[in-house]
């Protein structure tokens, strides 16, 4: 008898000790040279991958780069963690997932909008009863944390949300809108901009917070208030039972307004259509 068939009934007959009821298919060897070979170059690429990825965590010198935080930004970073924010948020997508990823989001909070954040808290976001001094430390630090980089890789630099919401009011003191989406606007910019910054999707962990501005292309006017009343905490939107009716019924209006204006606010911003020039291996 041939040895590769010897070999192959020996096998066989192992597989059938170890399995009764089962063997292999003929000519089958689970041990032959050919598959010890190739799990070996598997394991190989595993253990080659792992000590490159290694390699280029302890080898990279951005932190040593970087400013040092300030006395200010290191009392704020202490609170962050005293506080536990790491739980509902993330900084460079690392973090829990229930709130927005904060690594650049002082880009779009206003002082007011942080002072009201930090003290009276907004729908999952608990009040935390900050002083002027605590909340002078946090904004410092989402400043110096958001000076070090871009949390969540973009195709385009995002769009700074003051400067957006500047362009917006712009066009609305040139092109008055009517009256509901006049006060609309003004309910989005007091509730809705610690997530939506208008002419940009804003990345929120899993979830991402769309562009407002091509709401009203995709849902009806039905549907968006539900979504307003009631939320989709599936997609990391609250509800918003706290408003009324008639303040719903003005950001449907702002959100029609806001779609007809949209390609002029976007010519207020030329900067918008600058690509960023990202490496290959980084995505949206």
């Amino acid at each position: 008898m041939p040895i590769g068939d010897a070999l192959g009934t020996a096998e066989q007959s192992r597989a059938v000790r170890l399995l009764p009821g089962w063997s292999p298919p003929p000519g089958l060897l689970a041990f032959s040279p050919v598959h010890l070979g190739l799990r070996k170059l598997l394991m190989g690429s595993l253990v080659a991958a792992f000590c490159g990825q290694t390699a280029m965590v302890y080898l990279d010198d951005t932190a040593e780069n970087l400013p040092k935080m300030s006395p200010l930004g290191v009392q704020g970073r202490r609170l962050w963690h005293e506080h536990n924010c790491q739980v509902c948020h993330q900084i460079y997508g690392f973090g829990g997932f229930l709130g927005p990823d904060l690594t650049n989001a002082i880009q779009r909070l206003s002082r007011a909008r942080l002072d009201e954040m930090l003290t009276k808290g907004n729908a999952q976001m608990p009040a935390f009863h900050f002083d002027s001094e605590q909340i002078d430390a946090i904004e410092t630090f989402l400043g110096e944390l958001s000076d070090t980089g871009i949390g969540v890789a973009r195709s385009a630099p995002p769009l700074d949300a003051r400067t957006v919401l500047t362009a917006l009011d712009a066009e609305a003191a040139e092109r008055r809108p009517p009256e509901a989406a006049a006060r609309g606007l003004l309910t989005f910019k007091s509730q809705c901009t610690t997530c939506h910054v208008p002419l940009q999707a804003t990345a929120l962990g899993f979830n991402t917070a769309p562009d407002q501005s091509m709401l009203v292309d995709r849902l009806d006017d039905a549907t968006i208030r539900s979504t307003i009343v009631q939320g989709r905490l599936q997609k990391g939107m609250p509800a918003w039972p706290m408003l009324n009716a008639a303040a719903v019924d003005d950001l449907v209006a702002f959100f029609h307004w806001l779609r007809d204006e949209r390609d002029a606010i976007v010519a207020r911003l030329p900067e918008s259509a600058q690509p960023q020039g990202l490496p290959w291996w980084e995505f949206k």
